[in-house]
């Protein structure tokens, strides 16, 4: 008999897209408790969204343009990145319509080696 044990801990993170704000769960947020800013960048071609994590030093060093780092608020059960502007250009590309709909979730999977969440919106949940 070949036996796969369950990991009721092991699921996915999910991200929501809201026409102002990213809403991260829990387990998608856990990643970020400790970020001092973070970086949401897009990959066209593959359909996904990261957010990069970024810590204080990082931030400070001077390689990273200003303007892009965002704050995240990380509280019990969720966060939070709030920019009206990082949505509409994420909506642009991927043509979500928030007249039609409230919001668009979509998994998530942590990328430990390159401190990324990678949203993958070839399916919504």
């Amino acid at each position: 008999m070949s036996i796969e044990w369950i990991n009721p801990k092991e699921i996915h993170g999910t991200v929501t897209f809201y026409d102002s704000n990213i809403t991260l769960n829990k387990t998608a947020s856990e990643f970020f408790n400790d970020a001092y800013k973070v970086l949401v960048g897009i990959d066209r071609v593959h359909k996904h969204v990261v957010i990069k994590h970024i810590n204080k030093e990082e931030a400070l060093r001077g390689d990273i343009i200003k303007s892009n780092l965002l704050d995240i608020s990380i509280k019990a059960s969720y966060g939070r990145i709030n920019s009206k502007k990082v949505v509409n250009e994420i909506a642009d590309s991927f043509n979500f319509n928030f007249k039609n709909t409230n919001n668009y979730k979509f998994k998530a999977i942590w990328k430990s080696s390159d401190r990324i969440l990678e949203i993958d919106l070839n399916e919504e949940v």
